[in-house]
């Protein structure tokens, strides 16, 4: 057995070491490793979703991605430009043809992240090797600092939530790596392939890579090794070029990854970020903590000063010591995350810092004197045991510690030279199995805590809050049933992705990144109520009858529980806990008008919905929408019970029977089926989530310095009044509230039942690869709008003429047509597709002719 596949043997073996108690829980109790919130609502469905549409030869647009949209762009961040990710689809791919693999069951996705993982940290261990092999030329020490960086309890956090986040395990090192060869041997080609692959895998973290690459080439410039060839000002210029040339081959992606961040709608963040975190159990870097644990030779390695010497060992002492220090201010997580709201996702700097020191430490700890090994020790285990005390939390790892310490002690008292180098690596094992324990007790207690366990099972993938036989049976009648561009409004609970993985067209999507047209549509034009406010979601229509019939939503599937249905959808089917009702007055997908109305003639969501059922709305041309909605407001009479006014707009709640009334006289009431509360609500103090209850319907919303929150306060409630007349809202819990009441509506579905009357019901399309085909019937020259969201970059072809789309109705997709028209194609790649592919290719071409050039 050659030398390279003797490490890849041993690399494998490491990993599965390190994913040893993952594995036994996997297999002994049916725990998976992908984790129950982000992992099983977000990261799986999201890779199957993927998975499905590439086998099917579509790359960038469907009208499932929740209300339709381009996946390509907007899951850029997750897994779309991702490469590992990639790789395994083809891989699966290709098994697929030899193997029955069950690739629509959730259980193969949750099980193939556990393969990929061990995978991934097997590569990352291979990527670490490479750099400390580099600059240590020690191989023992070089497996060592890989396999202690690698199992930390950070990559496991990282994998289990957010996967993608863990390949910066693989990009990190190799990024140092090609730095440190260009600067010893001037040879920048692997520089220039990394960066790529950095900024083609994940945009977001092509940031992380950009930030560590130039504080650590600073460095290295400032502070020049002795083995070093280049000038500073000639290396600065040269990578410069070369960082340049790794930007232009990666923009076949890379743009489009910014073009989804830049379309992206976010709230600036203003809350107050304190100066210096405060220290407890949850940044005691050194203990059991929720993020990362550090091991206590870190604290030794940083108290041998007669090791700083050593270039390298002084390099991550300071860079550990900064590290340290960041990881208690604030800032840094900021700075990282865009100067946006702190998150804690650099720490694998501090892990890879540790890491390395120790590594270095191990290498060089024999000529560390016993005294300061033993006092550097004591205060080491110190740190640890003062936390288990303070913390009253004793961890298993906790004991095995001293072993360690004695272990090394051992080796130092050895007096000759050779046989305490060859006993010093009954150290590194002693490190080594120490990070195992701290990583096993990391997963159980920090991962694999009880909701964990209850949720990431194999038994709750088919339980009733994730998917169950009967649920998936449903959803396949109802697919039988309606038209291919009729949607299903359900969703499992608060699994957002339930389209994804139950596979039908639904109106529900989980994901960090959304077009903003889509957000804009429900939070500005439609004020569609989320039922739990999440920046991260969009789901349903709450009950909007107008909206669920634009958007040709024929089934609504609720929990016997569940009751805010639509007034016009009636009850077709009752099994086990599910109702599934049947829209009685769909609009077709399709509608062809000559009524054009100036979006910025209109200005309640109600005349909105009203003004898309007469016609259509664009910006800034067609006619003004003169049906206007009365504001009843003006016909009731609104009072607040029991509760203080402060000044116009601010109360004060102190006790469970303080609400609003909104009193509808009786005339008023017989002209109306539902009825529309648009109000503004802020929270006061003490800051706090808060539920706004509207005659039942419970609303929560996020306190004012999360970073979760829309940023919306207007928001619209539909309701219905008691039989006195009555809707009543309170607020929880208790505190200061600010509460604008803007308009009340009526809605007797008049414009609906006209609208379905009036427009075409042979109007239809279904999906092709990247777009959709319509058909249309006898019409009159107009638009022709598709209730599918318009994306810059489709192109349409109406009976074979080219013809450029439009966006309508806020968010939809217009087509103009003559009367004779009977097909329409719009197709959809993302903008400047061909323009950055061929700009990647000759950026590519022109790097190959440079470094060769440079007899690289």
């Amino acid at each position: 057995m050659n030398r390279n596949k003797l490490y890849i043997f041993l690399f494998l073996f490491l990993a599965i070491i390190g994913h040893g108690y993952i594995i036994y829980r996997f297999f002994h109790d049916g725990v998976l490793f992908t984790g129950p919130n982000d992992g099983m609502e977000q990261m799986v469905p999201i890779q199957k979703y993927l998975y499905n549409q590439w086998s099917h030869g579509n790359w960038f647009y469907s009208t499932d991605f929740g209300l339709g949209g381009d996946f390509f762009t907007d899951l850029s961040y997750y897994f779309t430009t991702n490469i590992l990710f990639i790789i395994n689809v083809i891989i699966i791919a290709f098994l697929k043809i030899f193997i029955p693999l069950d690739t629509s069951s959730m259980m193969f996705w949750m099980t193939n992240a556990l393969i990929v993982s061990v995978i991934k940290s097997a590569i990352a261990m291979y990527a670490t090797y490479l750099y400390v092999n580099y600059i240590t030329h020690n191989k023992k020490i070089s497996l060592f600092t890989a396999f202690i960086f690698v199992v930390s309890p950070l990559y496991f956090r990282f994998t289990v939530y957010w996967p993608f986040f863990s390949d910066i395990f693989i990009l990190l090192p190799l990024l140092l790596w090609s730095i440190e060869r260009y600067l010893k041997n001037g040879k920048i080609g692997w520089f220039i392939v990394i960066s790529a692959l950095s900024l083609v895998n994940n945009f977001y973290f092509a940031y992380y890579q950009l930030l560590t690459g130039l504080i650590y080439l600073i460095v290295r410039l400032v502070f020049k090794h002795k083995d070093d060839i280049l000038p500073r000002l000639k290396a600065l210029k040269t990578i410069t070029i070369a960082a340049i040339l790794a930007l232009i081959c990666s923009l076949f992606t890379f743009s489009h990854g910014i073009q989804s961040f830049l379309n992206n709608r976010r709230v600036p963040f203003r809350g107050h970020v304190d100066m210096f975190e405060k220290f407890n159990q949850n940044t005691d870097i050194f203990y059991d903590n929720y993020l990362i644990v550090i091991l206590f030779v870190t604290v030794q390695a940083l108290l041998a000063f007669k090791l700083y010497k050593h270039y390298y060992f002084r390099l991550f002492a300071v860079l550990t010591i900064i590290s340290i220090i960041a990881s208690f201010v604030p800032f840094v997580d900021q700075l990282f995350n865009g100067l946006s709201a702190p998150q804690k996702r650099w720490h694998y700097l501090l892990a890879f810092n540790s890491a390395m020191l120790i590594g270095l430490y191990v290498k060089h700890f024999r000529s560390v004197s016993i005294v300061n090994y033993v006092v550097t020790s004591i205060l080491g285990l110190a740190i640890i045991f003062i936390s288990a005390w303070r913390f009253d939390n004793y961890v298993a790892w906790l004991w095995f510690a001293p072993v360690v310490t004695l272990v090394g002690l051992l080796v130092l008292l050895v007096n000759h030279k050779n046989e305490r180098k060859k006993l010093s690596y009954f150290y590194a094992i002693a490190i080594m199995i120490l990070t195992v324990f701290v990583s096993i007790v990391f997963t159980r207690n920090q991962i694999f805590f009880q909701d964990h366990v209850e949720r990431a099972s194999k038994f709750y993938t088919n339980a009733s809050k994730y998917s169950t036989p009967l649920q998936r049976q449903l959803v396949s009648e109802m697919k039988h049933d309606k038209n291919e561009d009729e949607r299903i409004d359900w969703r499992v609970n608060e699994q957002d992705n339930t389209p994804m993985y139950q596979n039908f067209k639904g109106l529900s999507l989980y994901s960090s990144i959304f077009d903003h047209n889509i957000l804009d549509f429900y939070y500005d034009a439609m004020k569609i109520n989320l039922k739990n406010e999440s920046l991260s979601r969009y789901q349903t229509t709450n009950g909007r009858q107008n909206i669920a019939s634009l958007f040709s939503v024929r089934y609504l599937m609720l929990k016997e529980y569940q009751h805010n249905v639509p007034e016009h959808f009636k009850q077709i089917k009752s099994s086990g806990q599910y109702r599934v009702f049947e829209n009685t007055l769909n609009l077709p997908a399709v509608s062809v008008t000559n009524n054009v109305y100036n979006a910025q003639s209109i200005h309640s969501a109600i005349d909105r919905e009203h003004a898309m059922m007469d016609g259509v709305i664009m910006e800034n041309q067609g006619k003004k929408y003169d049906d206007q909605s009365p504001n009843l407001f003006r016909e009731s009479k609104t009072t607040y019970e029991d509760m203080k006014k402060i000044s116009h707009d601010k109360y004060q709640l102190s006790k469970a029977e303080d609400r609003f009334k909104i009193h509808i006289p009786k005339d008023v009431r017989k002209r109306y089926e539902d009825y529309y509360v648009t109000m503004k609500i802020n929270r006061g103090q003490p800051d706090s989530n808060y539920t706004v209850n509207v005659n039942g319907y419970l609303n929560s919303r996020l306190f004012n310095n999360s970073t979760y929150r829309t940023g919306v306060d207007t928001q619209l409630y539909r309701t219905k009044p008691d039989k006195n007349g009555n809707i009543y809202i309170e607020l929880s819990p208790k505190g200061t509230f600010d509460v604008k009441f803007l308009r009340l509506d009526g809605e007797n579905y008049k414009k609906l039942k006209q609208a379905k009357q009036k427009r075409t019901q042979g109007h239809h399309y279904h999906d092709i690869k990247n777009g959709v085909k319509v058909n249309l019937k006898e019409h009159n020259k107009g638009t022709a709008v598709v209730n599918i969201p318009y994306r810059e970059g489709m192109v349409a072809y109406v009976d074979g003429r080219k013809v450029s789309p439009k966006k309508v109705n806020y968010m939809m997709t217009g087509v103009p047509v003559s009367s004779k028209d009977k097909e329409i194609i719009i197709k959809y790649r993302p903008k400047l597709w061909y323009t950055m592919l061929i700009v990647s290719i000759i950026g590519i071409v022109v790097s190959v002719i440079w470094v060769r050039r440079r007899k690289d």
